[in-house]
């Protein structure tokens, strides 16, 4: 029994978050995507599996983060750490400091910074939404004072860790102090006024980071510190280890496949594997024997606000990830992304704004009474499958053209992954199915 359970609370969540990490962060570089819309595309995947694994089909929810604003907050606070590059960091572990990449100029560097800028980069990448993730925790409903409190730590943190790096450089850009005339020489340097903006990005959202886990130290949320923590430690110790694939090269020095796509995907994996342990860790049934004193989880309190978190959730994230893998698909075979890309938002801009006045109508015309005894979503199934099919749709859209194989071998490896992450959530689906009616 105990075996059994550690495989439905542990093993089974933490490879489908894994699989879905795999799938979408490699699609995040790609056609249409990077940055900031790459991730949100990971995060309302990633979202949207955690709400489904986590909430139980009934009033009463056993586990502690099962909110439907955990949708929105994954996809909007992974979305948000994507805002930011990592191109000059891969160089370190070849030992280079590129200057002037252009005209193969650089310095050399000892790997090891390679290793902490990926670690310094990894942890808030996944450890963001992690932050945002246990804001949605059920419990005591939070006061105004301690919302401004959590918001002044968290950007407060974001502020000072700018401040620092901007007036201290030389306490955090490699070789700033040896090399202070090439970073003061930046028209003859250009590579290292992109490693001033992604250092100084990378050091701003550790301090978001920073300041978020430092709120809920303080307070003394033990759950929240453990989840923002491991996220975040783990997720920053993957990509370190990972090297961003510099080693490829060398294993396999005659090979021709996307070696910067498999970074991507197996980045992808690690953030999805921070997650699964976090959710053991953090998310087990309430009453269970790693509960100590183990807090009631309300049940239908606000029913309405909780159905429009999870439908505006998949609505914002869905809809933007359909414009930016449309973008992509029309990049790859027909050109000119930027048109594009302007005809997709004059079409979906307006349908997202439609679609939220339609669910605010909806909602008000037909009301849930507070404390609802029945299941708010017995569609949760559904819709869970609605993004991994739509995700998966738009991963096939921009992986191209099909005459490359290096391209359709990545089709073919998000097919794969599709079905493993099919295969586990009809597992849970069985499970939650064969739940007792008194937990309902």
């Amino acid at each position: 029994m105990r075996t059994t359970q550690m495989a439905d609370d542990f093993v089974l969540p933490t490879l489908l978050f894994a699989a879905l990490g795999g799938m979408t962060w490699a699609v995040r570089g790609s056609s249409g995507y990077g940055a900031s819309a790459g991730c949100l595309f990971a995060g309302v995947t990633w979202g949207t599996a955690w709400w489904f694994v986590a909430r139980d089909p009934g009033p009463v929810q056993s586990r502690r983060y099962a909110s439907g604003w955990i949708i929105l907050a994954l996809a909007i606070g992974i979305g948000l750490s994507g805002n930011r590059g990592w191109m000059q960091w891969p160089a370190f572990f070849d030992g280079h400091l590129q200057t002037n990449y252009a005209k193969g100029e650089s310095i050399p560097i000892s790997q090891a910074y390679g290793f902490l800028w990926l670690f310094i980069a990894g942890v808030p990448w996944a450890g963001i939404g992690a932050c945002l993730l246990a804001w949605c925790a059920s419990g005591p409903r939070s006061s105004l004072k301690q919302w401004i409190g959590r918001l002044a730590f968290a950007f407060g943190g974001a502020l000072i860790a700018r401040f620092c790096i901007v007036h201290f450089p030389q306490f955090f850009l490699p070789l700033y102090s040896s090399h202070a005339a090439q970073y003061a020489d930046l028209h003859a340097n250009p590579n290292l006024r992109r490693l001033i903006n992604d250092c100084t990005a990378a050091i701003t959202h550790f301090g978001f980071y920073l300041g978020c886990l430092g709120f809920e130290a303080i307070r003394r949320d033990r759950k929240n510190v453990v989840l923002i923590t491991t996220v975040g430690l783990l997720n920053g110790i993957g990509w370190a280890a990972l090297q961003n694939w510099s080693w490829a090269k060398r294993f396999w020095p005659d090979a021709h496949f996307n070696f910067w796509r498999c970074w991507e995907s197996s980045g992808g994996i690690t953030i999805g594997i921070a997650y699964g342990v976090a959710f053991y860790l953090v998310n087990r049934p309430a009453g269970g024997v790693e509960e100590s004193n183990p807090v009631p989880h309300p049940g239908n309190e606000r029913p309405n606000l909780e159905r429009f978190a999870v439908y505006f959730g998949l609505l914002f994230g869905l809809g933007l990830s359909v414009k930016s893998g449309l973008k992509g698909w029309a990049n790859i075979y027909l050109g000119n992304e930027d048109y594009w890309n302007g005809v997709l938002w004059n079409v979906i801009g307006p349908l997202l704004l439609l679609g939220t006045i339609v669910l605010l109508v909806r909602i008000r015309q037909q009301p849930l009474p507070k404390n609802y005894q029945g299941d708010i979503f017995p569609n949760a199934y559904r819709l869970l499958w609605l993004v991994l099919i739509t995700q998966n749709i738009l991963a096939q859209l921009v992986t191209g053209p099909l005459k490359e194989w290096n391209e359709v071998a990545f089709n073919l490896y998000y097919l794969l992954l599709f079905i493993i992450s099919g295969v586990i959530v009809q597992h849970l689906q069985s499970l939650k199915r064969r739940q007792p009616l008194s937990s309902r």
